[in-house]
């Protein structure tokens, strides 16, 4: 196998983990499309196909799954299809912060006997121990505010 093939291979690797990732971290259907593109493409570098062939299949599996399924991710996005999974229950009500929540990293709350991911959009520190208020969920991650007063921990 040749530096060039070996290249490709770890390439079409990486694409399709940071896909994965990005998707698990989104649920908005933003890059599942070009992880399917990759893992067509890193069947043809296996196979030793032309580098320029890999790249061309990849964009348009990927072009073709944006195009046919839009209107899917419509549905979805508008909440037509959406299944409501009573994790918005968790809204309004009091978290304790188990895990530091610091500006721009996520940290992680206790609410309801669960372990939440949690950011603050307030741009502050939240210290563990801290009592927070569930003020939304986008993803799955709750998005908090820091409790003045402390009140009973959960």
């Amino acid at each position: 196998m040749t530096w060039l093939e070996i290249i490709m291979i770890v390439f079409w690797a990486l694409i399709i983990v940071i896909t994965i990732i990005v998707e698990i971290n989104t649920f908005d259907l933003v890059s599942l499309w070009f992880t399917v593109g990759a893992i067509v493409a890193i069947i043809l570098a296996a196979l030793k196909i032309e580098p320029l062939v890999q790249i061309g299949v990849f964009v348009g599996i990927s072009l073709v799954l944006i195009i046919a399924l839009k209107p899917l991710t419509k549905n979805i996005r508008s909440g037509k299809s959406i299944v409501k999974t009573n994790a918005d229950r968790v809204v309004g009500m009091v978290g304790v912060v188990t895990k530091n929540i610091t500006p721009g990293d996520v940290g992680q709350v206790k609410v309801d006997g669960e372990l939440w991911h949690a950011i603050n959009q307030d741009g502050k520190t939240i210290l563990e121990g801290k009592n927070v208020s569930i003020k939304a969920i986008s993803g799955i991650k709750l998005i908090v505010g820091p409790i003045e007063e402390e009140t009973k921990k959960l």
